[in-house]
């Protein structure tokens, strides 16, 4: 009987504890509610991620290989590329090419000083002589055209390209 009266508890307190233990349960089950829409949350934004993203093709070894094999193969030509070009530029620069270009603006650079001594000298021998005006202006111009044309094989021979660099200024006309 002694143990009927320990658990013996008046209607106050039953109700008491049944409150408490109503309340205990509710907070429970609300914590579960939230955990559980939390969950689902969570895992629906994962299936939607993991829908809408790009599939990734991922190579295969054997392609892995054969883009290395072909890497290595373009090194190498390269490489033979290098070595002849190498071989072209020595040629290039052993070459009479620059040599006879060298030559060949020196040769203008001194028919235009030539040229343009000549045409002073008749200046100045018109001067001396009375009625050289029209000889004077026909010689002229005859010699205006033999200065622009060697003006413009300058810069055709200017234009060229060899592989060692001009030394000295370029032909400039008095």
């Amino acid at each position: 009987m002694e143990d009927e009266k320990e658990f013996d508890l008046s209607e106050g307190q039953r109700i008491s504890l049944l409150e408490r233990t109503v309340s205990f349960n509710r907070k429970v089950v609300i914590v579960l509610v939230v955990l559980s829409v939390v969950g689902l949350s969570a895992l629906s934004t994962l299936g939607i991620v993991s829908l809408l993203k790009e599939d990734i093709a991922y190579a295969k070894a054997a392609e892995l290989e054969l883009v290395k094999k072909e890497n290595e193969a373009l090194r190498i030509q390269m490489a033979a590329f290098e070595k002849s070009l190498v071989q072209y530029r020595k040629i290039m620069d052993t070459s009479q090419a620059s040599g006879f270009k060298e030559i060949l603006l020196d040769q203008e650079q001194s028919y235009q000083t030539h040229l343009s001594a000549l045409k002073q000298g008749m200046r100045d021998l018109a001067k001396m002589m009375p009625g050289s005006r029209t000889w004077l202006e026909m010689y002229d111009e005859q010699m205006d055209i033999a200065l622009e044309e060697s003006r413009q094989r300058v810069q055709e021979l200017a234009a060229i390209q060899t592989s060692e660099l001009r030394k000295k200024p370029a032909a400039t006309t008095p």
